[in-house]
């Protein structure tokens, strides 16, 4: 077959650009490195050859034939996948080749609606369409079939009414569209409606509000009657809160100290074949920030033709979605467009988005990360060498802006406390895991079979971390660090703790509505554990200021000379209180400093470290904020904005300076600094 010097030959001007006149591919081709191979595919396939007399170079054909063989899949897609081959042009070419019509675009309203029909956003047609002049099948055919297609088109003429080509990507916007209002309504309530104990869709049920009531009212009353005990009720609860969160965070420095992190290999085994992953960012009012993500996740290395990317914007995000159509996305690459409905939250878009991901591997980044390149990889090692109840790894996050002033530095110290020492040590020993929001990679069986995101939870990874635990699935942790940009302004800083603060409300919140499950599915260890990092963080951030209460009406007591003998007990408490408040700091300071890189210790001013108590007393701020949203505007998801595009230019500076920093794409597998 002679190749088609018409505009609209599927070919693009890559081949012609890239090949030398003695047919020499300039750039490369750099596949990853062939796993078990396909048995069927050589250079001599009647695929093979088909490409080729397309006028397609033979390195090309080579490289995509070696690519298919490792990857399973066929010469086209690794042809397409590389920019080879324009997938509209191809399948038009295809059609005038079988002399079927071709649809550019098909009208959401003709698709018939089936139950199954969502199959159809994992894998390739058919759609059947009700048309005008009757019912007609939208099909994707393969080179490879193109002579069974030739020959039952001759022996059935009057099949050639009945059908019509359409790309993969048309038949999936397609069926997106066309099921939107259905699908939609189901993700949004499905986990409220089959696993209504698990949906943060309601503050509290009634008995938790009747038991809330007379809490309230009990200790109301046992502080106008007995104040003096009921205070001192208060601060032993309050102290028992603190003390273990200390203990807790203690044993994970310690640990971090005296045992080397575990690490695992950065690539899959040899012989293992390497599967479709899906890739989902969730995208809100983010236009600025597209031509950076785009470019960060096509840096990722996995092979394109087993890469599944989905950039979900809300529907009405016309400005993110004009941005993310001026990018000229690859065939991996889709824009799912969420439907307003329901609540407008993070979770709700993860989860409609998760009905068209055609992965065995799950990722989630967001709009401002930076992740290491080979973080898939990665994570497919760990899943590789882990058991099947392996169903999550968390990569830990590294902040760029931590230099811009106190509020991003302590961040920063906060997050390597919390990414590189507290969440290895509860990997290690196999407890509860609140996930980041950012940066999780899932197994999907693991993923659905503990719900999916609930659309209601504004702090959706906390709560998923739980509900993998108690479904059995444990949580492990990555080397390769994803870089992203911390708040630098009170206001933002503010609004985004509220939101976290607010989502760990209502995770406890659901949790305990049948504390006895919880305890039975989490065991005792995992339930003491979840106390101390949700409850514990809630109680902390609310309470703050009481303990300097505590400890100042401790001191008037004994300076007024009015001591009595519950003095002593008081006196204890003081004590208590005052080595809480300097270990929360100490810990919190050494946590950070432990797991930071050299690189970044010389970036963080240490007299920043000093602000530490006003930065505590700012999440106290922030929790009684969490507070009245909770009863006030309880799914309310307050977004946080990202830089300008001046700043944002010099943030994503430093974001490459960090992420080139020796130790960040092995966070934990750095030497310790001297």
């Amino acid at each position: 077959m002679a190749a088609s010097k018409s505009s609209d030959h599927p070919v693009s001007g890559k081949v012609g650009e890239d090949m030398t006149a003695d047919g020499v591919i300039g750039n490369g081709y750099d596949p990853v490195q062939p796993v078990r191979l396909h048995p069927t595919l050589s250079e001599t396939s009647p695929e093979a050859r088909f490409f080729l007399q397309c006028g397609i170079g033979k390195p090309h054909v080579r490289a995509a034939t070696e690519a298919a063989r490792a990857n399973a899949t066929t010469i086209e897609k690794e042809l397409m996948a590389e920019g080879l081959i324009d997938p509209d042009l191809y399948y038009r070419w295809l059609a005038c080749e079988l002399g079927l019509p071709h649809l550019d675009e098909i009208d959401p309203e003709e698709v018939v609606r089936l139950p199954s029909m969502d199959v159809l956003l994992h894998r390739d047609g058919p759609l059947r369409l009700l048309r005008a002049g009757g019912q007609v099948t939208a099909i994707v055919p393969e080179a490879r079939q193109l002579d069974d297609y030739r020959s039952r088109l001759r022996d059935m003429p009057g099949l050639r009414d009945s059908l019509a080509i359409a790309s993969p990507a048309t038949i999936r916007k397609a069926v997106w569209q066309a099921d939107a209002a259905e699908r939609v309504r189901r993700i949004t309530f499905e986990l409220d409606q089959d696993r209504r104990d698990a949906s943060a869709r309601r503050v509290m049920t009634g008995s938790q509000g009747f038991l809330l009531g007379l809490a309230v009212y009990l200790s109301a009353t046992c502080l106008v009657l007995w104040p003096f005990a009921a205070f001192t009720v208060l601060h032993i609860v309050l102290t028992l809160f603190f003390s273990g969160g200390i203990l807790l965070r203690l044993c994970a420095l310690l640990m971090s100290a005296f045992r080397r992190n575990r690490t695992h290999a950065c690539e899959p085994p040899s012989g293992t074949r390497l599967p479709v992953y899906t890739v989902l960012i969730a995208l809100h009012d983010e236009a600025e920030m597209i031509p950076a993500i785009v470019s960060r996740i096509s840096a990722l290395r996995w092979p394109k033709s087993l890469l599944d990317v989905k950039y979900v914007c809300e529907i009405d995000d016309t400005a993110t979605i004009s941005a993310l159509q001026a990018q000229q996305l690859g065939p991996e690459c889709e824009i799912v467009l969420t439907p307003d409905f329901g609540p407008r939250t993070k979770p709700k878009a993860l989860q409609y988005a998760l009905q068209g991901a055609r992965g065995s591997l799950v990722a989630v980044y967001d709009a401002e990360d930076k992740p290491a390149p080979g973080q898939l990889l990665e994570a497919c090692a760990a899943f590789a060498e882990g058991d099947d109840r392996l169903g999550c790894v968390q990569a830990p996050l590294a902040i760029a802006n931590l230099g811009t002033n106190w509020i991003s530095g302590l961040f920063a110290l906060e997050y390597s406390g919390l990414f590189r020492v507290l969440i290895p040590f509860l990997a290690r020993v196999r407890m509860p895991i609140p996930l980041g929001g950012t940066s999780n990679h899932f197994r999907r069986v693991a993923l659905e079979a503990a719900g999916g995101w609930d659309p209601h939870n504004v702090t959706e990874d906390a709560d998923l971390g739980l509900r993998l635990y108690a479904h059995g699935y444990r949580t492990g942790t990555l080397n390769s660090a994803t870089v992203e940009i911390a708040p630098s302004t009170l206001e933002v800083w503010t609004r985004q703790r509220t939101r976290w603060l607010k989502g760990w409300a209502q995770t406890w919140l659901v949790a305990m509505r049948r504390p006895m499950h919880t305890v039975r599915v989490l065991g005792p260890a995992g339930f003491a554990v979840f106390q101390l990092m949700i409850a514990g963080m809630l109680v902390s951030a609310l309470a703050h200021p009481l303990m300097f209460a505590f400890i100042g009406l401790t001191l008037a007591w004994l300076a007024s000379g009015m001591a009595s003998p519950v003095s002593d007990l008081h006196r204890i408490l003081m004590w208590i209180d005052l080595i809480n408040i300097a270990g929360s700091y100490l810990v919190f300071a050494s946590m950070g400093w432990r797991g930071f890189t050299r690189h970044e210790r010389t970036r963080l001013k240490r007299r920043w470290v000093l602000l530490t108590p006003l930065y505590w007393l700012l999440m106290s701020v922030a929790g009684w904020r969490a507070l009245g949203q909770l009863v006030s505007n309880t799914h309310l998801w307050e977004k946080t904005p990202h830089p300008a595009a001046p700043e944002w230019a010099a943030m994503a500076e430093a974001a490459n300076n960090l992420a080139k920093n020796p130790g960040m794409e092995r966070v934990k597998g750095i030497e310790p600094s001297s």
